[in-house]
């Protein structure tokens, strides 16, 4: 079973009554979304999916490497009838310079994806203007602008390795699997790059996030022929990546607190994020079991488990490490052995899930969605969310109240009269200009506040109106209370059930790892390395077939890869 191709509307799914849905105070719990796992609707997979389906043609077209594997590297993707090109500059920086964090002042790596041919005339813009990042401009030719370093850890070890003639040790490799790390992939209009509302529709890039997810795949890419490349120059016989290795490593990354100030800022995208994974839900749910979808889910439990055993480690504060995830896919390839004759074995598994940890929760729900197989044209058209909303004040004030005892009963449940609900602002840092938790008592941000704090918002706006009369239009009142725009447009923008975390992000409690993952999980990350409370590593592409290899592999199977070598 898959979600409707008939329908096009999302609010319409979602107010199906035929459809059983987990409800907003379940799934948008903070723990809920900082247990969530890539999916088959995560980014990355969707992209190369298309990039399979619609046989897109990738191929290298110029390497100028030195030994050291600087220079630059070319490639050209012809997609559906778009031509592109990947073009990337490498250098090699001391290594006091590599940080994970977005600011910097070099990188090894900066490259940039972009539509159309490329001559000598514009190649040389590129080189001119990529390296500078933040401080190039660049035009409508340009679509997604990136950077990163090699790792710090695994990239010299590799190039021995392989000049060595011998292929890398896993237990040298740790829990870890990337030759390059990533910091930034800019798009959707920055720096004078192409908007995301310039893709016509039926472009092949014209899916949120597609554009950016071919430009990280291609980055990985580079990361392959870099470390190869660099092996060569030190021993003409050195050996390549083995078939096992060759698609093992993904493209590191590293996220902070700017993820938390974007979820929180777009309620529409949130809500169609989670609303589609929800609604496939519910579709596998009402599955009968036949001997194919539960062969399908058993070799998917199998793979996870290889997965988690061959990584190995403990746990990872405040999630499960590789050792316990194990264990717990152990557990639910059990429990499902149980179940696996009763007349709906998918929706009974889920309902034992649901009381167990969050985490093994949340893992049946990633696993049960591999049996939905909805096509990617319609997932595509519901993750399309119509930014520019009327705000509509032709109510009163009645009307707001209804909709918070509606919409937002649970504010009750955040104790939002306490001081700790007001530790922290959330502000722009000046020297980096970048999103930061300062401390209400010891800083004033003045205009540097990111008005994210809606729990807060709407807390403060429901004291205001119910001192004044209910008859009261909403212009009327904004022209008393201006200080609650921002909390009444975001009543009356109804966004979805899914739409609000349930949680306080100014709280000294709040924790901010679980938006983040939510969101890396979405764009189809694993791996999750949390560093402190605020920010953590993973792991794009980990398994993911090569560009050469389109056309001749199943596409979609390539996650939870098991490490060659690795302890099983």
């Amino acid at each position: 079973m898959t979600i409707s191709e008939e329908v096009s509307e999302l609010s319409t799914l979602l107010n199906d009554p035929s459809t059983v849905l987990r409800p907003p105070e379940i799934v948008m719990k903070p723990t809920s979304l900082g247990a969530a796992r890539m999916t088959r609707f995560s980014f990355s997979r969707s992209l190369i999916r298309r990039a399979f389906m619609n046989q897109w043609e990738i191929k290298r077209l110029v390497v100028d490497f030195d030994e050291f594997g600087r220079g630059h590297i070319i490639y050209r993707i012809l997609a559906e009838e778009k031509l592109f090109h990947f073009v990337a500059f490498t250098s090699t920086i001391d290594e006091a310079l590599h940080t994970d964090r977005v600011i910097a002042d070099v990188w090894e790596v900066t490259a940039a994806l972009v539509e159309g041919e490329i001559d000598n005339e514009f190649l040389q813009f590129l080189s001119d203007e990529i390296p500078k990042q933040e401080l190039s401009r660049l035009d409508s030719r340009v679509l997604v602008l990136t950077r990163g370093n090699r790792s710090v850890r695994f990239y010299d070890y590799l190039v021995e390795r392989l000049a060595n003639g011998k292929q890398p040790e896993s237990k040298q490799l740790g829990d870890a699997g990337y030759i390059m790390r990533s910091t930034a992939f800019y798009g959707n209009g920055k720096f004078g790059m192409r908007s995301f509302l310039g893709f016509e529709d039926q472009h092949p890039l014209s899916a949120p996030y597609r554009a950016q997810f071919l430009a990280a795949w291609l980055f990985r890419e580079v990361g392959y022929e870099s470390v190869e490349h660099c092996a060569k120059a030190k021993n003409p016989d050195a050996t390549h990546l083995n078939d096992e290795w060759s698609c093992f490593f993904g493209l590191g990354n590293a996220t902070g607190l700017g993820l938390v100030p974007w979820a929180m800022k777009h309620p529409g995208e949130l809500n169609s994020w989670v609303a589609i994974r929800e609604l496939a839900l519910s579709n596998v749910r009402s599955l009968k079991g036949s001997t194919s979808n539960k062969q399908t889910l058993e070799e998917w439990f199998d793979k996870a488990y290889q997965y988690f055993s061959s990584l190995g480690g403990d746990d990872r504060w405040p999630w499960m490490g590789p050792d316990s995830l194990a264990k717990a896919t152990l557990l639910i390839h059990d429990i499902f052995g149980s179940l696996s004759e009763n007349d709906f074995p998918f929706n009974d598994l889920y309902l034992w899930a649901e009381k167990q940890d969050v985490e093994i929760t949340e893992l049946v729900v990633s696993l049960l969605l591999e049996l939905d197989d909805t096509d990617d044209e319609v997932i595509d058209s519901l993750l399309v969310v119509a930014s520019e909303k009327k705000d509509n004040f032709n109510v009163i004030v009645e009307d707001l109240k209804k909709i918070i005892n509606e919409k937002y009963f649970w504010l009750n449940e955040l104790n939002l009269d306490e001081s700790e609900a007001k530790h922290y602002w959330w502000v722009m840092s000046d020297n980096a200009e970048e999103p930061r938790r300062a401390e209400r008592s010891v800083i004033d941000p003045a205009h540097r506040e990111i008005p994210i704090d809606i729990s807060l918002r709407i807390s403060k706006l429901i004291g205001d109106l119910y001192a004044t009369d209910e008859k009261t239009s909403v212009s009327e009142f904004l022209h008393s209370f201006p200080e609650h725009g921002i909390a009444v447009k975001r009543l009356l923008n109804d966004s979805g059930p899914y739409s609000e975390p349930r949680e306080n992000v100014c709280d000294f409690k709040h924790l901010p790892l679980n938006l983040q993952r939510f969101q890396l999980a979405m764009y189809g990350m694993d791996n999750f390395s949390p560093q402190s409370t605020d920010w953590l590593r993973v792991t794009l592409f980990q398994g993911a077939p090569r560009v050469s290899e389109i056309g001749s592999k199943d596409s979609d199977k390539w996650i939870l890869p098991r490490q060659p070598g690795g302890l099983i």
